[in-house]
């Protein structure tokens, strides 16, 4: 075939071909600058170009994370305040519903049919004062735990407890209070 120095004149000139070619890309890639990291960092950054760089993409990210974030926040404070101002409108809408007092009953507790009953007696209330025309028979009336006084007459169990006691207690009623459902 080919005599030996034949092969070492090929083999010298890929050498020196690949080392021409491998230093010539090198020094492209050395040349290219990106813009975003040079106006981040300050100096100049080789070796990638703004196309390639990863910065603008992590950047793009976190704004995209923060704004997400802002709208979650917003959000949130919408549907608090919306509720607020549907427990202000329901409270309103019952205490202009209320009948106004007249008389000052009792209210305890039973055990009856294996749960426990406030029994709330003695109130007496002015129908006329009320905007749903139930007037009050002026009979005793009993509530179940499951009860809502204040769907009869405007006034809720706590309210009606607090009257009757003269003030904040430990009595059972403030407990068995707790789990009615309005």
């Amino acid at each position: 075939m080919f005599p030996w120095y034949v092969w070492i004149v090929i083999g010298a000139a890929t050498a020196l071909g690949g080392r021409w070619y491998l230093c010539g890309t090198l020094a492209d890639k050395a040349r290219e600058t990106c813009s975003w990291c040079r106006s981040a960092s300050g100096s100049e950054v080789t070796g990638h170009t703004y196309e390639t760089c990863r910065g603008p993409v992590r950047e793009q990210q976190a704004e995209q994370q923060r704004s997400a974030e802002r709208k979650f926040n917003a959000d949130r404070r919408a549907e608090y305040q919306q509720t607020r101002q549907n427990d202000l409108d329901r409270r309103r809408t019952r205490q202009q519903g209320r009948m106004r007092l007249v008389q000052v009953g009792t209210v305890t507790t039973r055990t009856g049919a294996g749960e426990p009953v406030i029994d709330i007696n003695g109130w007496v209330f002015d129908g006329a004062t009320n905007t749903s025309g139930q007037h009050p028979s002026g009979t005793p009336t009993t509530f179940r735990v499951t009860g809502t006084p204040e769907s009869v007459h405007g006034w809720t169990l706590p309210e009606l407890h607090a009257m009757a006691h003269g003030g904040a207690c430990t009595c059972d009623v403030v407990r068995l209070s707790r789990n009615v459902r309005t």
